[in-house]
């Protein structure tokens, strides 16, 4: 029990502090540039892939006509079979360019046919609730001068106000730390609301139910040789959940998506990365779960530490049983929807995203909603 006790909170540890100090550390003395060429500005085509976006369809698109860009930006609204009043607001538009698919597909299938029918070599990826500065393109395609990288991501933001949108980004800001120093040792992974790359490069993933577009693309074009980069200064503005329970569910969601991206491509190129980055995250409940347990089965037991460090157990033992009633007073919070303190809302909050994970996981290996459709969330 205390070995499983150890090696639970080293690797909880490691996960959140000690792979981050790792990159830190690396991206100082192991840096790999790559040529940013502020003079390189081929024209781009711009695919904003939308299911119902009738409340932000409008915004988006006069933002993306707005882009500052000294080049032509060919933009394109693949729309899968929306239902509402998403077509109707876009026709209003004429410099944009509407596919309107009948039967729903779900994102990958659509980025699959879509880009291949771009007329631009350099191809532009956001999501439809996502807005952008007006000289995010200058920043993100000087990137792709380089011959040896062929995909560049830029940074999330999150505005939605509330507890969840404070702690998602939160999350964000330590997502954003992690790739930028992965980018500079080699390469990292893109997320979805702002990512750009070579044509040549997309890498047409054959499944059409994965739900992880940027984390299945970014694989693809690791395993064609490339590099994936990342730009602080190029910005996404996005919200996300106003509710946990629709955080929750979006949250088992992208596991499910990185499980299957990870069944499509190769990891081995990104091996290290993956599982300290990945793996190791998502598997961060069931490392919970087997530290308090074996904490428990060393307090009831003294006689398995003796009773020079049984204070030691005694102290974690209280530590987390006080972090789990704060989680769960913070649920209790929620369920009445009364306001809830950010120092009760984060272990509430981390715990949630910690279940919602290894749901996702289960859910995945038992076959059960593999369907490449993103569920509608409250934003």
């Amino acid at each position: 029990m205390i070995f499983i006790f150890w090696i639970s909170f080293g690797i909880l540890l490691y996960i959140y502090f000690g792979y981050p100090l790792f990159l830190l550390a690396l991206s100082k003395i192991r840096k790999n540039p790559h040529k940013i060429d502020e003079n390189f500005f081929p024209p781009v085509s711009f695919i904003i892939p939308a299911h119902n976006e009738e409340e932000v369809i409008e915004a988006k698109l006069k933002n993306s006509l707005a882009i500052d860009y000294p080049n032509e930006i060919e933009i394109i609204l693949a729309i899968d079979a929306s239902t509402d009043r998403t077509f109707e607001i876009a026709s209003q538009f004429p410099q944009i360019n509407i596919k309107d698919f009948k039967s729903r597909r779900g994102k990958m299938a659509i980025l699959n046919e879509v880009v291949q029918q771009t007329k631009n070599d350099i191809v532009v990826f956001t999501d439809a609730n996502a807005l952008f500065a007006k000289d995010v393109f200058k920043k993100l395609i000087p990137h792709l001068a380089d011959s040896r990288v062929g995909c560049v991501g830029g940074v999330k933001s999150i505005t939605t106000n509330g507890k969840v949108g404070k702690h998602e980004g939160i999350y964000w800001k330590f997502e954003n730390f992690l790739k930028e120093k992965e980018s500079i040792i080699n390469s990292c992974f893109v997320d979805g609301s702002i990512y750009a790359l070579k044509k040549e490069f997309y890498p047409l993933p054959k499944d059409n139910n994965i739900i992880m577009d940027d984390f299945a693309i970014s694989l693809g074009v690791i395993n064609k040789s490339q590099r994936v980069v990342f730009e602080p200064n190029a910005v996404a503005y996005e919200g996300v959940s106003l509710n946990s329970g629709g955080e929750f569910k979006r949250k088992i969601r992208i596991l499910q998506g990185a499980i299957t991206a990870i069944r499509v491509f190769s990891i081995r190129p990104v091996l290290f990365q993956i599982i300290s980055h990945k793996i190791a995250r998502w598997s961060t409940f069931v490392f919970m779960v087997t530290l308090l347990v074996s904490n428990l089965v060393i307090f009831f037991n003294v006689s398995i530490v003796g009773n020079l460090y049984y204070p030691l157990y005694q102290l974690a033992l209280l530590l987390q049983l006080l972090f789990y009633g704060i989680a769960i007073f913070g649920w209790g919070f929620e369920l009445f929807k009364w306001k809830l303190p950010s120092i009760i809302y984060f272990p509430f909050y981390f715990c949630l995203t910690s279940l919602a994970q290894i749901i996702g996981f289960l859910k995945y290996i038992g076959g059960k909603n593999r369907y490449p459709f993103w569920e509608k969330i409250e934003r």
